[in-house]
């Protein structure tokens, strides 16, 4: 009976010892392994220790702006060679952004502007035989038109034109009108005879411009066209004028003015600027040739220079697009 009952207890005890080693093996089943540091094998997407994201390499930029299929599939792996450790080598070197190029109701598949501008100012010289009766002064100009693309366009151009008059001139002027007043038997005090002279201009300028914009802001373009003319000279006299309040102050009126009508053409050269490389403004300088054809046929006035064929030259520096 005792052995009997020894080798039950035995059995007992046997059964206990398996049931706890069973329980111990499948507790470190339940349990991940850890990566050995030599190890290839792949690391799951979110570390659990880190409770951070970390992907092979970066989403590169394309040029679109969207991020290609290939880069898409990359980016669930992950680079195990460190160990597991989570350091992930540089990036890649970066695509740029290329210009956005979209069509619309205000701009063209190559991304230009539909609608032209240009605005400047600055210096006008008269030139060739204008050049002796008349001397540089101001300009100024505004244009609107329309970009057929980024290389060809067309503006309607509004220019006013503005010069002095050579002591030459004045003087010339100055004899014609002495010997006209004695004529009609009056002594006109003509001190401080003074002249300048405007041309008013409406013309129509094909307009061709040429850039890389891919590897510089900097742009040229040609333009020319025809028009029409309106150039007045003017002669004055020093007047003393009085205010609303009573206080007097210096100024001029016109004793004698000249104008003439006339058809004619321009045309010249420009560089541009771009300002910002996703925008289509430009500084522009500009030097602009205009030719009057003028009727000098029954010229009566008192200065028939300014009936004659007249040449000049305004420099421009402004914003266009």
């Amino acid at each position: 009976m005792k052995l009997a009952s020894d080798a039950l207890s035995a059995l007992r005890f046997a059964s206990i010892m398996t049931t706890l080693a069973l329980g111990t093996s499948a507790l470190h089943a339940s349990t991940p392994a850890t990566p050995a540091s030599s190890g290839n094998a792949s690391e799951p997407l979110f570390r659990m220790d880190a409770l951070s994201f970390t992907p092979v390499r970066d989403f590169r930029y394309q040029t679109e702006g969207m991020s290609s299929s290939a880069d898409d599939n990359h980016a669930n792996l992950v680079d195990d060679s460190d160990g597991g450790s989570g350091f992930q080598p540089p990036p890649g070197r970066r695509r740029s952004y290329g210009r956005s190029r979209y069509e619309d109701r205000m701009h063209n598949s190559d991304g230009s502007t539909k609608i032209a501008f240009m605005a400047g100012g600055g210096m006008n010289l008269p030139v060739g035989n204008t050049g002796k009766f008349y001397t540089p002064s101001y300009d100024v100009a505004a244009g609107a038109g329309w970009n057929f693309n980024r290389m060809l366009g067309v503006l309607a151009e509004f220019h006013y034109d503005h010069t002095g008059v050579t002591g030459g001139a004045i003087n010339y002027e100055y004899q014609n009108l002495v010997s006209y007043f004695n004529s009609v038997g009056v002594n006109a005090d003509l001190t401080g005879l003074d002249g300048n002279s405007h041309v008013i201009s409406v013309s129509l300028n094909p307009v061709i411009s040429f850039s890389n914009e891919h590897t510089s802001k900097l742009g040229a373009y040609f333009t020319g066209g025809v028009g029409f003319y309106h150039k007045v000279t003017n002669f004055t006299l020093p007047d003393v004028s009085t205010d609303y309040y009573g206080y007097s102050y210096a100024t001029t009126y016109n004793l004698d003015t000249a104008s003439a009508n006339s058809f004619g053409a321009n045309g010249g050269v420009g560089f541009t600027y771009r300002i910002s490389e996703f925008s289509n403004e430009r500084l522009f300088v500009e030097a602009r040739y205009h030719w009057l054809k003028i009727d000098s046929s029954n010229n009566n006035d008192f200065f028939p220079f300014n009936r004659r064929n007249s040449e000049y030259v305004p420099i421009l520096v402004g914003l266009r697009f």
